[in-house]
């Protein structure tokens, strides 16, 4: 099967390899959309070969189903969620395999023809809705939907985005829902009028009177949440600066190193709220969303690429340029 590998830095090579064998519990499955995601980018940077294979956001149609299998047979479409637990524990169980006690993985690969996976991991897809669309259930719509989930967001709340990449743009989209009046904050003006399009009441670019001016917007007395989707160190000296008392900065953009005086968040009796990817129960609420058409995930939607254009083209989608805003990958 074909395969998608890293050789070093902006060296992304088509290459054949077996198909991945099935084990207990796993089934394998035909990729047909891998959304490419910001953390997918370290494959254009690497120094040398790298055996693991980008693409996470998976969609595809099960082939094979291995020993233990009892729910999914050959044919049915399914999404895939990305990080696989221990399977035990209580978070598991659950199906919150992002919450298992033990060390999780994150399973990439999909830029591959084909992918073996538990069968745990693997939402059936909706008549309604399409491949592409399934490979943003879980971490593109998924990962803003379970951090909001876990606040009190809602209606006559100020929120402001920091970062509208795909992910910002679904939390712009989902606060909205929620009742939010959003302001949406990015140094990319395309990024900004998508998020106008989800709904968002006004746009902003970072940097100085950036405070002032979400002061200003708010009637002088600040926002209730910040969503941190950038995963910038600026971003949280705004939030510091521009919750008003008894707000919440809702953690999602990773990699951020930042000092803060822990004065900051006592004066002002701030809430944290931290959250990575999605579990099962979410991306079952968020395929209902879709059906229901609460949300629309594909309007961010503006290229694809089959596989074997990725090794050409992924510059475009590390820059994020030519009006760029989420890219899927495509198999027939």
């Amino acid at each position: 099967m074909k395969q998608i590998q890293a050789f070093g830095p902006k060296d992304l090579r088509i290459v054949h390899v077996e198909e991945p064998s099935v084990l207990e519990g796993e089934v394998l499955v035909a990729v047909k959309a891998c959304g490419i995601c910001g953390s997918d980018k370290w494959c254009w940077h690497v120094t040398e070969h790298s055996d693991y294979v980008a693409g996470h956001e998976v969609a595809g149609i099960v082939e094979q189903v291995g020993p233990g299998v009892s729910l999914l047979q050959p044919g049915d479409r399914v999404a895939i969620n990305n990080v696989k637990g221990c399977g035990e524990c209580k978070a598991c169980k659950n199906g919150a395999y992002v919450k298992c006690v033990r060390p999780i993985t994150h399973m990439g690969f999909g830029f591959s023809d084909k992918v073996a996976v538990p069968e745990r991991n693997c939402l059936l897809l909706a008549p309604e809705i399409g491949y592409e669309a399934g490979s943003l259930i879980f971490d593109n719509w998924g990962t803003p939907y379970a951090a909001l989930s876990r606040t009190a967001l809602g209606e006559g709340h100020w929120a402001a985005v920091t970062g509208c990449g795909p992910i910002g743009l679904a939390a712009t989209a989902l606060a909205v829902l929620r009742g939010a009046k959003v302001i949406a904050i990015d140094p990319i003006e395309e990024r900004l009028d998508a998020a106008v399009r989800l709904g968002a009441e006004a746009v902003l670019k970072p940097g100085d009177g950036a405070v002032e001016q979400l002061k200003r917007l708010t009637g002088g007395e600040g926002v209730d949440y910040v969503i941190e989707c950038s995963g910038k160190a600026a971003s949280y000296e705004l939030a510091f600066e521009a919750l008003n008392v008894d707000g919440t900065i809702v953690v999602i953009g990773e990699g951020a190193r930042f000092e803060f005086q822990s004065s900051r968040l006592i004066n002002k009796h701030l809430h944290i709220v931290a959250s990575l990817y999605a579990g099962m129960k979410d991306g079952e609420a968020v395929q209902r969303l879709m059906v229901e058409g609460a949300i629309h995930p594909m309007s961010i939607v503006t290229h694809r690429f089959t596989m074997e254009e990725v090794p050409d083209v992924f510059g475009q989608v590390v820059e994020g340029s030519g009006g760029l805003l989420k890219t899927i990958v495509v198999n027939d």
